[in-house]
């Protein structure tokens, strides 16, 4: 997902009722990203998707930065 995705997920799942926590948790594990005790705002949803994407594609490393 992209920011604009996330963005969009999260707003229509505060409008059905959700706290903005409960969103961006909601929100994080539709992205696969691991919730378990972790209260995800959904900056770090959009920066952990970031990070991911950048290592996917090998524009970031293990010996970088």
């Amino acid at each position: 997902m992209d920011p604009l995705v996330t963005r969009s997920t999260y707003r229509v799942l505060l409008l059905r009722g959700l706290t903005p926590t409960e969103a961006a948790n909601l929100t994080a594990f539709m992205c696969g990203i691991p919730i378990a005790e972790v209260h995800w705002s959904l900056r770090q949803v959009n920066q952990l998707l970031f990070l991911r994407e950048l290592a996917l594609t090998g524009r970031s490393g293990p010996f970088d930065g």
